[in-house]
């Protein structure tokens, strides 16, 4: 395979990731608004999709997880 179909999937799996990240941040946002007008006291009921929206954030959008390898993710 060469280097410009190699480079091409790569994108494609990038973009594709990105766009499953942006529906469920989506989704998770929905139910947040459900949750957040159908409950009197709704804070500790956002908490799990507050923590999962920001973890999907920090790992796709940041990169949190090239934070830990030893050359400070430049490979």
């Amino acid at each position: 395979m060469s280097d410009k179909s190699k480079g091409s999937t790569e994108l494609a799996a990038v973009i594709q990731r990105g766009w499953f990240t942006a529906g469920a941040l989506a989704v998770l946002t929905l139910i947040e608004y459900f949750v957040a007008t159908s409950v009197d006291r709704p804070t500790l009921w956002l908490l799990p999709f507050i923590v999962a929206k920001g973890g999907l954030i920090l790992e796709v959008f940041m990169h949190s997880s090239d934070l830990t390898t030893l050359d400070g993710g430049n490979a």
